[in-house]
């Protein structure tokens, strides 16, 4: 067994990643809230009475990763409403395994209800599974917002006239309207110049990302995994960690056809919490010395080298990622076969050790 294997806690099964990081992204709208006639408005988010800043929200960010997770599915591992990315999530159990729980079907049933979870509220037996990985918002530690106009005009001859030179007819009410239909527009009701804004943003956003993965695959009711093949689990738990990968990677949203981001950077922080008694915070890439603290690096320590020292608390261990290549060799880290046989089979042996079946 190697040394980073040798040192994880054998009698547990706590098993839960968080990853801190800046995501500095230049050029993007890809979370608006609301439109107000011709004009959307970004996301923002009030820190203080007096500091707005630009947001993306948890939820779109749950929802890119909804959508990685489900390209990389195979059909046989998707409920019937997750292979049309229904948000209803109330899909026909295939084969019902009756030494598990309602929502234990579910899971076993299909990979997107098992990490992204569910809430079948009025419908079956009110099922619910609350998210294997779970996004916090992104918030600009520091960015800037602006307005762009756009237009649509229309290109034919007759609507590229001067209004007073347009054709005047009138419309069912009897009033008079000029003519603005054409072989490019059919809608009479339509001005064949149309004028709206919309916002375009840069900014460095602090992201915080906790993923359980002891709960992959796991009957929270019945306190059990829904697999015995730890080679499933191990499907699921690559799946969800290159999904994850991609949403940052890749990163999705509104306005993308037009306001596609540049990703001009990324950097943080992977927290690996592998026993219960592990201190694990969700200090935020918002302050400075983020990294310091997530790498249990004394802070009164001006050189930035001596771990912070502790008598009675464990501290879960930090692994540093200063740019995209890092960030990929991080999660590679966590991907390796031998690390995640070590840590499912671990886990399996524990729950089946300590937990009764509640039947």
């Amino acid at each position: 067994m190697n040394e980073r294997l040798s040192s994880i806690e054998k009698n547990d099964y706590m098993w839960k990643l968080e990853i801190g990081m800046l995501l500095d992204l230049v050029a993007e709208d890809l979370n608006n809230e609301d439109t107000l006639g011709n004009v959307t408005k970004s996301r923002m988010i009030k820190i203080n009475e007096e500091e707005v800043r630009n947001a993306i929200s948890g939820n779109m960010l749950s929802h890119i990763f909804s959508k990685n997770l489900r390209a990389l599915s195979e059909t046989n591992e998707l409920c019937d409403t997750c292979k049309i990315f229904s948000p209803m999530k109330n899909g026909k159990i295939k084969e019902i395994d009756k030494s598990l729980s309602d929502s234990g079907n579910k899971v076993k049933n299909c990979i997107i209800d098992d990490v992204c979870g569910f809430m079948n509220a009025g419908k079956g037996n009110n099922e619910k599974r609350s998210k294997v990985l779970n996004f916090a918002w992104a918030i600009s530690k520091n960015g800037t917002c602006d307005t762009v106009l756009y237009n649509r005009v229309d290109p034919t001859d007759k609507n590229s006239k001067a209004k007073s030179e347009q054709e005047t007819i009138k419309d069912e009410d009897g009033k008079e309207i000029k003519d603005t239909t054409s072989e490019a527009n059919t809608n009479k009701s339509q001005n064949a110049q149309m004028i709206f804004y919309r916002p375009i943003r840069s900014s460095e956003y602090a992201i915080i990302t906790q993923i359980n993965l002891s709960r992959v695959s796991f009957d929270d009711q019945k306190q059990k995994y829904v697999f015995e093949d730890k080679e499933i689990i191990k499907s699921r738990i690559k799946k969800l960690l290159i999904a994850y990968m991609n949403t940052i990677l890749d990163i999705e949203g509104a306005m993308c056809s037009t306001n596609m981001p540049h990703l001009k950077g990324v950097s943080g922080v992977l927290i690996e919490k592998t026993s219960a008694k592990q201190l694990m915070s969700k200090y935020s890439p918002l302050n400075d010395d983020y990294k310091k603290v997530h790498l249990n690096i004394d802070l009164n320590d001006e050189q930035s080298t001596n771990k912070l020292e502790l008598n009675n608390i464990s501290l879960a261990e930090g692994r540093e990622f200063n740019n995209v290549q890092e960030f990929i060799k991080t999660i590679d880290y966590i991907l390796d076969d031998e690390y995640l046989d070590f840590m499912i089979e671990r886990n399996m042996k524990y729950v089946k050790e300590t937990f009764k079946e509640n039947k």
